[in-house]
């Protein structure tokens, strides 16, 4: 009679009467930032370091801000993208999250690479490298699950107006999964009641 009891306490807490994590996808479009031609993305924007305290990291422009190259052509949605500011390393940071992935351009090399490295606590836990270039906004899935650091650096590549060193990438709809708890539902729980009551009443007649 004992271990039924304990049986039943155990499934209802488990599945009738805790909560759930459950993971929700977020995009990060950049569109909700104040309206300007050019500027660095606060940290703590969607929970995140951006850089922005170096003043050489992610910053936000607008799509009339170059037009006719990748910086044009790499905004997805609305009228603001992310770009590596000063062709630098880009590194964000924040709690622990999943990247699924994100729209990806080159400013003004075609052929360009971007190395995108995940970490966890400075372990370096993925690694991948993809080529873009500056026609078209290219989306490119990474799943690097677990992590709180992302490093993205660009390189290589042939420059559209013949001039060397424009190691410029542009990104948009940055996309992470968010884990939430999530109650379990009270239909389920009250279902989970009834059979532990009909169970332990059975037990009692027998007994």
């Amino acid at each position: 009679m004992h271990k039924t009891k304990s049986l039943l306490l155990s499934m209802l807490l488990s599945l009738g009467l805790g909560s759930a994590l459950s993971t929700q996808a977020a995009v990060i479009t950049f569109d909700d930032l104040p309206a300007t031609e050019l500027d660095a993305i606060p940290d703590g924007y969607n929970g995140f370091n951006w850089g922005s305290s170096h003043m050489v990291n992610v910053n936000y422009f607008h799509k009339d801000l170059l037009p006719n190259t990748g910086f044009e052509n790499g905004v997805v949605s609305g009228d603001y993208a992310a770009f590596n500011f000063l062709a630098t390393t880009s590194t964000i940071t924040g709690n622990q999250f999943d990247f699924n992935g994100a729209y990806l351009t080159a400013g003004w090399n075609d052929g360009l690479n971007i190395e995108v490295t995940g970490f966890l606590n400075n372990a370096l836990l993925f690694t991948q490298t993809v080529v873009v270039n500056t026609s078209a906004a290219q989306w490119f899935d990474f799943n690097f699950l677990g992590i709180n650091s992302l490093s993205m650096r660009a390189w290589g590549g042939t420059s559209i107006d013949g001039t060397a060193g424009n190691d410029f990438f542009i990104m948009d709809n940055f996309t992470i999964n968010e884990s939430t708890a999530v109650p379990e539902s009270s239909s389920l729980a009250l279902l989970l009641l009834g059979v532990a009551g009909i169970l332990l009443g059975r037990k009692t007649k027998k007994a």
